[in-house]
């Protein structure tokens, strides 16, 4: 299955010089490219987001105004379902009025697009990818007011599928997932066989272990994730959220659990992204409570950088979407 390209009716003409912005619900990533290679990156606190984009092109001096953007919000989500065979020309204006049945928004509040994942004799199966105008709308209306030009919108769980699409040749002959730990909240993604059957949002958030450890260790929250990064205290860390990760375990087995039983298989692998699944430990955890290979999602197999990867390392599973940006 190739690579899934969605909200094409924002997209405009790719070019070589971009810079790929992963808007997370804490924190604003991104991967600066120019003649093909990545030659920096950033990580920023969103607070007050128009000044971070300013700031941002300032520290870093980038000279492109072009960027491909990634969202992650409660009012975007992703759906999976089979609709009668149309003409690919037809299906857009079809689904419109049958959104009701798979969302739960108003189809005139919404943008929406469609990817065919496989054709059957007498239907196909679909995914749908939505966000509310509003969030859209807002977002366009930021960057264009920074003189920024938009080369793409769409949403982190797409670009992760990507990025293991095009990373794990493999894999795509099992039954993976795809578990992207956020700040905000976690969003589980299965796959069959390569072909996404389940894009899930769950109620998990690194923001709430941040608050307990920022009260049992009398640390800043704002150092908090400094704190976290320290080799040294990765098995204090698991102590303090254990609780709350085992927690997260079960939402993920619960999905698992109805993949087995619509589909009679099991997941044999998981792959884990975002900046807790660095913490040394975390997969082990989650391999016990879900009874399956547990892997991080290494994003940035082929990508050529223009700048060490040393100091990068200690921070590359924060970029798995961002990788998926600059593909």
């Amino acid at each position: 299955m190739k690579a899934i390209p969605l909200f094409n009716n924002l997209l405009k003409k790719e070019t070589q010089d971009f810079v790929g912005i992963n808007i997370g619900n804490y924190y604003v990533k991104g991967l600066v490219v120019s003649a093909g290679r990545i030659t920096d990156y950033f990580i920023k606190e969103r607070k007050d987001f128009p000044d971070a984009l300013r700031q941002i092109w300032q520290e870093k001096n980038i000279s492109t105004n072009k960027v491909k953007i990634s969202l992650k919000d409660h009012s975007t989500l992703v759906r999976y379902f089979n609709f009668p065979k149309l003409d690919k020309n037809k299906i857009k204006q079809t689904l419109f009025y049958e959104l009701n049945k798979h969302i739960p928004f108003s189809p005139e509040e919404v943008y929406f697009d469609f990817s065919v994942l496989e054709e059957n004799p007498a239907d196909m199966s679909l995914l749908l990818a939505v966000a509310k105008k509003e969030l859209i709308n807002s977002t366009i209306d930021i960057f264009e007011k920074d003189k920024k030009e938009i080369l793409g919108i769409s949403l982190d769980s797409i670009y992760l599928v990507n990025v293991f699409l095009n990373y794990y040749k493999e894999e795509k002959k099992i039954n993976t997932s795809i578990l992207d730990i956020g700040y905000g909240f976690s969003t589980l993604t299965v796959l069959r066989k390569g072909i996404p059957f389940m894009t899930r949002d769950l109620t998990f958030g690194t923001k709430d272990i941040s608050n307990i450890i920022s009260h049992i260790k009398n640390i800043p929250i704002q150092a908090i994730d400094k704190w976290v990064s320290q080799p040294e205290n990765h098995k204090e860390f698991l102590e303090l959220s254990q609780d709350n990760i085992t927690s997260l375990c079960r939402e993920v087995k619960s999905s698992f659990d109805y993949f087995e039983v619509n589909k009679g298989e099991r997941i044999e692998k998981v792959f884990l992204t975002g900046g807790l699944s660095a913490v040394s430990g975390m997969d082990a955890l989650f391999k016990e409570h879900l009874e399956s290979e547990v892997l991080p999602l290494d994003n940035l197999l082929n990508l050529k950088t223009a700048f060490s990867l040393e100091q990068f390392n200690i921070l590359k599973n924060t970029f798995g979407v961002s990788s998926g940006l600059v593909l």
